[in-house]
Order: C-alpha cells, then structure tokens, then sequence
C-alpha cells in the first residue's frame, strides 16, 4: 500500500480486446430510438420526482437503471461488467470514472449504485427530458463557467453526502475525452473525499468511445468493458497532499487506459 495516499497497489490491469463494431446503417436505425427513449423516459422519471418523490427516491436505482439499460440494448451495446460487488458497498461514496463518450451517460445510469447522485455540468438542463428529471431528482449541477459556483455545488454536495449516505458519481477529468484518452483530473472531486472521508470507488470504461466518438451522435453495437475496483481509503487524505492523491488515483486508471495525446498530467483546477 502506498503510504502517502492509501491508494491501494493492484495487479496488472486485465487486457481488454473490443470484439466485432457494427455497421453505420443499424446505428442510423437505433441511435433514434436510443434518444426518443431517454428523452420522454427522463420526462416521466421527473414527473414521478415530482409528484411521487418518495415513491421516487427508495424506486431511484432500479428506475436509473431501467432508463439506462433499455438504450444499451437498443442499440446492441453488450457490457462486460467485472467487480459489481463493489458497486453495492454500503455507506457514502465516490464514484469515479474516466467520460469519452455519449454512451457514458446509459452506462453510468445503468450501473448506479445504492442511493445515487451524480454531478453534471449544467448545461444538461437545456435538454428536455433529461435536464428535466436531473433538476426534479435534486442531483448536482456545476456551472463550469464560474469556479466560485462549482465549489459551492460541491460543498453542498459533500454535506448531502455525509447526512443522506449518498453515493456521487464524478467524472475527475470534468469534461469528455477528444480521442478516449485519459484527460488530467481536476481537483473538486478529491476536495468532496477530503471533506468526507470517503473512499473513491473507481470505475473505469473502455470501448465506449469506439462505438460513439466525438464528433457523432450514432451509437454503433459492439462490446464494453467495465471494471468496478476495490475502493481507494480517503480517511487520512489532506488539501496539503492533494496533489500526490490525484497523481496517484490518475496512475490506476492509466494501467487500463492511454493518456489522451494533447492532456497534461498535472491538475490546477
């Protein structure tokens, strides 16, 4: 174990070798149906938050990961999940885990652990639907455009997660990979498991971007592999050593992913 972070030494990372991708025409044909579903079913979730919001809240999960899983299959896309058991840990949390692609929104709902929460940039809200039901389920919205904001959010975030034992899904690098790399980490999610001792969970994705790189909104069938790893100790983390904490949870990830070509590996927001 390393002593400075508590970060845990792990194995190798498994190898992961994407299977066949399938074709433009059947990504034309579903990728519609894909975003009719999220859309209206977002639509209805935020109406039940609305009006049934206890209902709502011990049902969150298995509506998340209904709302997730039917685009998955819609669209062909088969998952490869490995560590779930450490998805349904008890207790508050962070989850994190690397973003290159519109795929990771169902992914992510479709995996969510026990009382979920996820922080999102706000920009979300103009979608309908989506938007809609992100407002109505009380998750975290970051304004990336002003710092003082997105600290704010993530104070209030960090007490919601010690008073409801909330689980918060991040994505560290803030914003989505160009080319499916791994983006530097930003600081606001290490600041959330500093304030409440935590343990980060990460999660870590590969092959969503094969089946939707930027630049497309088609979501091609094929394969995606998921690795859930054992949570990373947070209780004896300080603001003095953030640094070495954020380098040292980037290097787990990057034993399963590249480094993006044009990201830098050091963290000054």
């Amino acid at each position: 174990m390393n002593a400075s972070t508590n970060t845990p030494l792990r194995p190798t990372a498994p190898t992961f070798t994407p299977g066949p991708i399938g074709g433009t025409l059947r990504a034309a044909l579903a990728t519609p149906l894909v975003f009719i579903w999220a859309v209206l079913a977002a639509a209805l979730i935020a109406l039940l938050a609305i009006t049934f919001r206890s209902f709502t809240r011990r049902r969150l999960r298995t509506l998340l990961h209904i709302w997730g899983r039917v685009p998955l299959a819609l669209a062909g896309v088969r998952v490869e999940l490995h560590g779930a058991e450490h998805l349904d840990t008890p207790g508050p949390k962070l989850q994190l885990f690397n973003h290159s692609s519109t795929l990771d929104l169902f992914l992510l709902a479709a995996h969510v652990p026990p009382t979920p929460c996820v922080a999102y940039k706000r920009e979300f809200h103009s979608i309908p639907g989506l938007g809609w039901a992100l407002i109505a389920l009380g998750m975290i919205a970051l304004d990336r455009s002003n710092k003082e904001s997105s600290i704010r959010s993530l104070q209030a975030a960090a007490e919601r997660m010690q008073a409801e034992r909330l689980s918060l899904m991040m994505a560290p690098e803030g914003t989505r990979s160009r080319n499916g790399g791994l983006q530097a980490f930003k600081k606001g999610a290490f600041h959330v498991a500093i304030a409440t001792k935590a343990p980060i969970f990460p999660s870590i994705w590969r092959g969503t971007e094969l089946l939707s790189p930027m630049g497309t909104y088609l979501i091609k069938s094929g394969t995606i592999r998921v690795d859930c790893l054992p949570p990373i100790d947070t209780t004896t983390w300080t603001t003095a050593t953030i640094d070495e904490h954020i380098a040292d949870t980037r290097a787990l990830f990057l034993q399963y992913l590249p480094p993006e070509a044009t990201s830098a590996t050091d963290s000054r927001t």
